[in-house]
């Protein structure tokens, strides 16, 4: 399976720089010297846009760039727009990494490419002209251009990583629209107003554009910050967890990890996605007060087997008490509950029955007795044997899928 994904990863991206090769070839024999000047400033107002691009805490980075493509596109003939897009990718990246090599830039080049070829032919369709602003009577060749480009971006870096990672495309897609939709059409509309600022003030206009376009940066990159604070905050959360037994280290993060990548693999997308592997990482924080070493810790398993765990109830009033994390505690509270207690899965939210999946396996896989501890194969094997009674069966096949395309679970496991 692994070995499958990598060779789709290849092809893809062959095909991709065979592609943007050609176009860049198309363009570059149409290519006039007219507004070299212009071109010029372009071309570095693009440089220094591409380096302040953002990297996302989840992998990948948003394009800071987008403004000035947009803009680009709008006051100059396509082929001079792909030149100052040209200039801009391959002069930062030589700038960040010193040496280039021509598979590592000519894929994000030809990706980029390619995307603002498709944009402006749709722009030029419906009436949109090169030079010619008008932020009223064209108002639809305009939104048409920042729309296709901005969903064209997210479409195409999450097809890469889909085929990259083995992952379901759909969901992926959505989670992207969801997240980063609102900041590149700000990134876009930025374009337009740089491109009208230009007509009317010159250069003045270009230099004024990195004003506003500084802000959104910085606006954007707080709300990263933000998000990344609150996940700090939960991880140290789950290893408060573990610290009371240092056995158990490690055990949230990988049940977060297979829980997103089961959700994933379920179609989960966006906020759920997000809220699971929240709930995945704080699963035992209820185990605070209970000693493992006592005959609380016997009774709590005992409980545990009928699905009233007290350490999921306990862990559900905890995180019930923080606002940003109220959805989730249904899950915890609910993540050892057996599938056949209830007259229907849809009665168990989707998120616990796929938390109680993704720690029964971790706990096999991980047990502290050598003698105990279970291969993937045989985790998988125990899973099954008790699905449909305490597991539900669509989470056990996703698990199933996820551990193949990781390559740690053989072909013949249905």
């Amino acid at each position: 399976m692994q070995s499958r994904i990598q060779h789709k990863a290849k092809v893809y991206r062959s095909v991709v720089i065979s592609f943007g090769v050609v176009a860049l070839a198309v363009y570059s024999l149409r290519l006039t010297a007219d507004n070299f000047a212009m071109v010029g400033l372009f071309a570095l107002a693009a440089i220094i846009s591409r380096l302040l691009d953002i990297r996302l805490p989840q992998g990948g980075k948003v394009h800071i760039d987008t403004a000035v493509i947009i803009a680009s596109v709008l006051l100059f003939p396509l082929p001079q727009a792909i030149l100052i897009i040209v200039v801009g990718v391959v002069v930062s990246m030589l700038v960040q990494r010193l040496k280039l090599k021509f598979a590592a830039t000519m894929y994000p080049l030809s990706q980029l490419v390619l995307i603002v070829i498709a944009a402006a032919q749709v722009f030029y369709a419906v009436g949109g002209e090169t030079g010619k602003i008008e932020p009223f009577y064209g108002i639809t060749a305009l939104v048409l251009l920042c729309g296709v480009y901005t969903f064209l971006m997210l479409g195409v870096d999450q097809l890469a990583i889909s085929i990259n990672r083995g992952t379901p495309y759909v969901p992926a897609f959505i989670s992207a629209v969801e997240f980063l939709a609102p900041f590149y059409l700000a990134l876009s509309s930025l374009g337009v107003l740089l491109a009208i600022m230009y007509d009317g003030m010159a250069y003045w206009g270009l230099l004024i554009f990195f004003v506003p376009l500084l802000v959104t940066r910085l606006s954007f990159k707080s709300f990263l910050d933000i998000r990344r604070v609150y996940r700090k905050t939960i991880e140290a959360l789950a290893n408060t967890i573990e610290a009371q037994n240092p056995r158990r280290r490690g055990h949230g993060q990988r049940v977060a990890s297979y829980s997103v990548d089961i959700g994933k693999e379920m179609g989960m997308h966006g906020r759920d996605l997000e809220l699971i592997g929240y709930a995945a990482l704080l699963h035992d924080i209820g185990m605070l007060g209970v000693d493992e070493d006592s005959l609380d810790h016997l009774l709590e398993q005992a409980s545990a087997q009928s699905g009233e765990a007290p350490h999921a109830i306990i862990g559900a009033e905890i995180i019930e008490e923080v606002d940003f994390l109220k959805d989730a505690a249904d899950m915890v509270r609910k993540h050892h509950f057996p599938i056949d207690k209830v007259s229907s899965p849809s009665e168990l939210s989707l998120g616990a029955r796929i938390i109680n999946v993704a720690s029964s396996f971790d706990k096999f896989t991980r047990s502290d007795n050598p003698d105990e501890r279970l291969t993937a194969y045989q985790a998988i094997t125990r899973i099954k044997k008790d699905q449909a009674i305490v597991y539900d069966p669509k989470v056990v096949r996703s698990l199933i899928n996820v551990l193949r395309k990781q390559g740690k679970l053989m072909e013949f496991v249905s």
